[in-house]
């Protein structure tokens, strides 16, 4: 018998030394096992204490009733779920509410027998005293097996070298991020914190020690060998976030967020630390929006959204999916793209009433039914062409989608009483040196001179105005044709990257922050005005290609060569986002001004359309003529 158990234990523990994690019936079993272990060793121990049992219920029944309620609490609080060798805090909070609500329900159903059957089934005394001693068997449970794997498994691949790390920021969302740094099995020597307070400065935290002298992090950074960090974002101010950022990038130290992603099933925590996106180190601060009117202005309306495939319809319309509209329409004439997006609601926004609509914009005949059917109450504007050197040669398909497109749309909004209608522009509309920003700058045009028109009509003085507005902003990253794309396919192909020119800048912002300050501004706007958004500081393509090269862990000019294409046709050297006669007033929103454009057009709506009528059997020469006399400030490099 004894040579059986001894074999027994003896297997046991070889499969638990080849055993990753421990199974979650198994752990289920253990605890199940321990509290009907306490239970028992509970009664015998006051039995030999001299307690009368005899007006309580029969033992099996006092087993037999704990059993049921503490699996189905177990169950309820899922305390079997985790990785007890990953234990933490959060697992302990689950133990406890387990055996809390399981007392409190066997107190309860004592209490009704007690009183309504005059039938008590416990000792309180026993009874509390039980649920002390279980939960203290509970947890050391689970530290014995947590250290018991970490005995198991410290020997293997004794020759990795932990990598140093270190965290910016002393608080509690960081704090709790030691216990899994500092694990044995972990590949990370966690270094020390970075604080700000100098009284903090060679106190410990959690066992770490922490820096906060005037030296700097970047100092210490170099000093100490650190290879990565963990960086709240904003916890620095913004100069000294930039410069850590700069110098991080450029000697190839990892960047890891204050958030882990979930954990590996294999033996070190390698991968679990979550990485920022090119986007969250490179470019600006995530822009939040925080306004109750938003929230007013779009429950339970029906929305309608232009071009809702594209990288900025898109993100408008899952956006504003959160707003809870009556309905939501979004609308592309690209097939495939409309598919996608229609399979992104259905699996991820499944309560949203949203409709799909394969129509284009320039089609009036396709268009007409859709506001017919539907009267779409708030119009977001997206549908546009965009590629700068595809529509300097498709010239008459940026004059048929970016201005009759357009057109169609506002004017169907009117017919249908629509109240708001929000049209998406582009920097590029600003002094435009190629055709697809001149036909934005024309949309534009169209767009305050509708607007204006209906003001000066009796027909619409005592009727619903359509609040006509435009955005305009620059490049997003992301977006369809986005430079950070080809930059990632080249750098992964080996190179070489391809710039157009040395000086070249541009502004930029990620889709979802661009398409936040595009609801913002539809919620705060009024008709005729011109939103533009705060871009920050425009950057160098050159500056952004040698960052992602660093960021891949290359070395420009060595690993990667940077080579320059030249400017394409109708390219600029850099944007702008405002005309040299235009000034700016603020908004409420410190990301949003409105443009002051001291003269809207010399052109009425009707001399707009007249110029650009018959544009299909026009030459590209006589397009830009008309198009330049149209728009004085346009400054094409090619009129041929």
């Amino acid at each position: 018998m004894a040579s059986f158990m001894k074999n027994g234990i003896k297997s046991f523990l070889k499969l638990l030394s080849n055993t990753r994690i421990l199974p979650s019936w198994l752990i289920l079993l253990f605890d199940i096992i321990i509290i009907s272990s306490v239970g028992l060793l509970n009664h015998l121990l006051y039995e030999n204490l001299g307690v009368d049992y005899s007006n309580s219920a029969p033992l099996l029944i006092r087993l037999l009733l704990p059993f049921g309620i503490y699996l189905l609490f177990f169950y309820i609080f899922r305390t079997y779920k985790g990785i007890i060798r990953y234990s933490s805090s959060k697992d302990i909070v689950k133990v406890f509410k387990a055996v809390f609500f399981s007392t409190l329900t066997l107190v309860c159903i004592n209490e009704i027998s007690e009183n309504y059957y005059d039938y008590p089934i416990f000792i309180y005394s026993t009874l509390i005293n039980g649920t002390l001693f279980g939960f203290f068997a509970l947890i050391v449970f689970r530290i014995f097996v947590k250290a018991f794997f970490q005995y198991l498994h410290k020997d293997e691949n004794p020759k990795t070298e932990k990598e140093t790390i270190a965290i910016i920021g002393v608080n509690s969302e960081n704090i709790s991020l030691v216990e899994h740094l500092s694990a044995p099995m972990g590949i990370y020597d966690l270094v020390c914190f970075f604080g700000s307070k100098s009284t903090l400065n060679g106190k410990k935290v959690a066992g770490i020690s922490v820096v906060a002298d005037s030296k700097g992090i970047i100092v210490h950074l170099r000093a100490k060998k650190i290879r990565n960090i963990i960086l709240q974002k904003n916890y620095l101010n913004e100069v000294d976030e930039k410069e850590l950022l700069d110098y991080c990038i450029k000697n190839s130290i990892k960047i890891f967020k204050t958030e882990l992603l979930q954990k590996s099933n294999n033996n070190s925590n390698k991968g679990t630390l979550k990485e920022y996106k090119l986007e969250e180190l490179l470019f600006r601060k995530t822009i939040a929006i925080d306004n109750p009117n938003i929230l007013k202005q779009f429950t339970n309306k029906v929305i309608l959204v232009t071009g809702g495939a594209g990288s900025i319809g898109s993100e408008l319309a899952k956006q504003i999916a959160d707003f809870q509209p009556k309905q939501l329409i979004v609308l592309d004439q690209a097939e495939t793209p409309l598919h996608d997006i229609e399979l992104f609601f259905r699996k991820n926004l499944p309560n949203c009433n949203c409709t799909f609509e394969l129509v284009d914009v320039t089609k009036n005949k396709e268009l007409a039914p859709i506001f017919e059917l539907y009267k779409p109450e708030i119009i977001f504007h997206a549908a546009a062409y965009k590629h700068v050197p595809i529509l300097e040669k498709n010239y008459k398909q940026a004059i048929k989608v970016n201005v009759f497109g357009t057109q169609n749309c506002i004017q169907l909004a009117i017919k249908h009483n629509a109240q708001k209608f929000i049209f998406v522009s582009t920097d590029k509309a600003v002094n435009p040196t190629n055709i697809m920003g001149a036909s934005k700058r024309i949309a534009e045009m169209i767009a305050q001179n509708i607007y204006y028109k209906q003001n000066k009509s009796e027909k619409t003085e005592n009727s619903n105005r359509l609040e006509i507005m435009t955005t305009r902003f620059g490049n997003v990253l992301g977006s369809n044709g986005s430079v950070v794309h080809l930059f990632k396919e080249q750098i992964e192909e080996g190179g070489p990257i391809t710039v157009t020119h040395p000086e070249v800048t541009r502004f930029f912002m990620t889709i979802p922050e661009a398409c936040k300050l595009v609801i913002e501004a539809a919620a705060m706007g009024y008709g005729g005005h011109i939103y533009i958004f705060d871009m920050g500081k425009s950057i160098k393509i050159v500056d952004l290609a040698e960052k992602m090269i660093l960021l891949a862990g290359k070395v420009p000019g060595k690993d990667i060569e940077i080579k320059f294409s030249g400017l394409r046709p109708g390219e600029k050297l850099y944007e702008e986002v405002l005309t040299e006669c235009s000034e700016t007033l603020p908004t409420h929103h410190p990301k949003i001004v409105i443009a002051k454009e001291k003269s809207v057009s010399k052109f009425t709506l009707e001399e707009i359309v007249e110029n650009l009528e018959g544009f299909n059997g026009l030459s590209r020469k006589e397009t830009v003529v008309i198009i330049k006399k149209l728009v004085p400030e346009y400054q094409p490099d090619n009129e041929e």
